[in-house]
């Protein structure tokens, strides 16, 4: 069965930075329903830890938080991640300590892939959120992130809202967005987080544009934690 990983839509730095969080992950193999992981598959993926935050108190913008929940459950949850573009992503599952049911799709696995087992087994098979580490790499610790406060009972926590826009970019950081995401480009949505930073809620828009302002790509991110 073929490699379920696929790179994402983008171009020059964007692309690379892009692909940067998903090397280790094109090695590791599909784990169809009921079949058990290799041992290489079940080594712990990390994601560049993120601290995004503004001037006003808020704790860090933490995806190595999410991919902790999956890898060792400390509740259960239902877990999702959908990105829409030209490469489409989408993986959803009931994650508990004792086991993982899920599915995962993109492009070449257009059918949902199903699996099942402990969360040392198959949790290899929900690295999504990896994705997504670049993409806060542009916004940290620029003025592009705001705290709007705090939100209880989202998906069942008690939550710190933010939204991400990157037109609130100084004028030095505003050199950093186009670099990366090119003249007219954004990066513009909104994160939902618990009290220690680990995102239960992400709503995200990204546009990538050529050095001539033409549109490039756009994606939709959406990932979502909600207790069980």
């Amino acid at each position: 069965m073929p490699n379920r990983l696929s790179s994402n839509a983008g171009h020059g730095t964007r692309l690379l930075a892009h692909l940067l969080p998903l090397l280790l992950a094109l090695t590791l193999p599909v784990v169809n329903c009921t079949s058990k992981a290799s041992k290489s598959s079940n080594q712990p993926v990390t994601v560049p830890k993120n601290t995004a935050t503004t001037t006003n108190s808020a704790p860090a913008i933490d995806l190595n938080c999410v991919l902790s929940h999956i890898q060792n459950p400390p509740e259960p949850f239902h877990y999702s991640f959908k990105s829409e573009s030209s490469e489409s992503w989408i993986e959803d599952a009931d994650v508990t300590p004792q086991k993982i049911d899920g599915s995962f799709s993109n492009n070449s696995l257009p059918m949902p892939q199903k699996f099942h087992g402990t969360p040392q087994e198959v949790a290899s098979n929900l690295m999504a959120i990896g994705r997504m580490a670049s993409i806060f790499a542009t916004v940290r610790n620029t003025a592009a992130v705001v705290k709007e406060g705090k939100e209880d009972g989202l998906n069942g926590y008690s939550t710190f809202k933010y939204s991400i826009d990157t037109a609130r970019g100084t004028p030095a950081e505003q050199e950093l967005y186009k670099s990366v995401l090119g003249p007219g480009g954004f990066e513009k949505g909104t994160v939902w987080t618990t009290s220690d930073g680990c995102p239960v809620k992400i709503v995200l828009e990204e546009e990538l544009h050529a050095k001539d302002g033409s549109v490039l790509g756009k994606a939709h991110y959406e990932e979502m934690m909600r207790k069980m």
